[in-house]
């Protein structure tokens, strides 16, 4: 059974769930039965008529069900257990293992490490100092190391990251990626728009994800004149008072419209009357833009 781990070396947000959604989408592509093995982390939103034994899910598995909604997307601490759960009971025939590159029980066959290029070392501490989860030298385990938002830093930057890393993790292959902005869709009524309509407009925007960074980035690389911009820890529930706030914040700005991000729509879907603007999710893709032979050879070799 082929089982490919994505994870990271930090806390925060690298960019790991759209790889799990992409690569999800390429070995379906190839024609196989893919399940995605969750620990579940900060799982505390009720779900009803959820496949799952217990309806308790998090963000993020609300995520893939919208994004991969024909990806079984298992939560559990024990990811064995539900990987043979994947399997008996959903004909898995490939697992793609969420944030894996901690959780040593499970074997894997190609261990994919992704490092956001925004904060790649974490402040150069394990945490609690900094956001390291465990020393950079970790990085030789992987197969395959990641770099994302590449766009989003100065090309210096980038060298310095890159010649760092070789270093780090001498032989193991580098990509990189950018997370690319593909729509605007209206939160009341599912309709799509060009990102291009940003640009120019007046735009509050508020989200709960790891790298509140990058989203503001890519905001303001469509032109659109931000605001105001409010970031919540990631994984945050938003309390109806809270959302009535933003919204009178809002109010105070007069925008010609609200962005949040998809991980924030899937969470405020039950407060969709309460907005006195447009409200828009930013829908963002990963891309790869440098060794997408390299990702395809080593999927590829894999399933053969």
């Amino acid at each position: 059974m082929p089982v490919i781990s994505v994870g990271n070396i930090t806390t925060g947000g690298t960019g790991k769930t759209p790889l799990v959604e992409y690569i999800a989408r390429y070995l379906q592509e190839k024609g196989k039965k893919v399940a995605v093995l969750s620990r579940g982390y900060a799982a505390n939103l009720i779900q009803a008529n959820s496949s799952l034994s217990k309806n308790i899910c998090n963000d993020e598995h609300l995520l893939f069900k919208e994004n991969i909604p024909d990806v079984p997307n298992l939560l559990n601490k024990d990811r064995i257990k539900s990987g043979l759960e994947a399997i008996n009971r959903f004909q898995a025939e490939c697992l793609v293992l969420d944030d894996g590159f901690q959780h040593l029980r499970l074997t894997r066959d190609l261990d994919i490490v992704i490092i956001d290029a925004l904060n790649p070392f974490g402040f150069e501490h394990v945490i609690p100092q900094g956001l390291l989860r465990e020393p950079l030298e970790g990085l030789k385990r992987a197969d395959m190391i990641i770099l994302s938002h590449v766009d989003q830093c100065d090309h210096d930057k980038i060298i310095y990251i890159t010649d760092r890393l070789r270093r780090v993790a001498e032989g193991i292959p580098l990509l990189e990626t950018i997370h690319k902005p593909v729509c605007l869709e209206s939160i009341k009524d599912g309709t799509s728009l060009d990102v291009s309509c940003l640009a120019g407009k007046k735009v509050f925007a508020f989200c709960a994800i790891g790298n509140p960074l990058s989203f503001r980035k890519s905001i303001e690389s469509l032109g659109a004149d931000l605001l105001s911009f409010r970031a919540f820890p990631d994984h945050h529930l938003y309390t109806s008072s809270e959302l009535q706030k933003l919204n009178n914040e809002a109010q105070s700005v007069k925008p010609d419209a609200i962005v949040i991000t998809q991980k924030d729509k899937v969470k405020i879907k039950n407060n969709l009357d309460m907005w006195n603007f447009p409200l828009w999710t930013l829908k963002m893709e990963i891309r790869i833009i440098r060794g997408y032979e390299i990702f395809e050879s080593k999927i590829n070799t894999i399933l053969n």
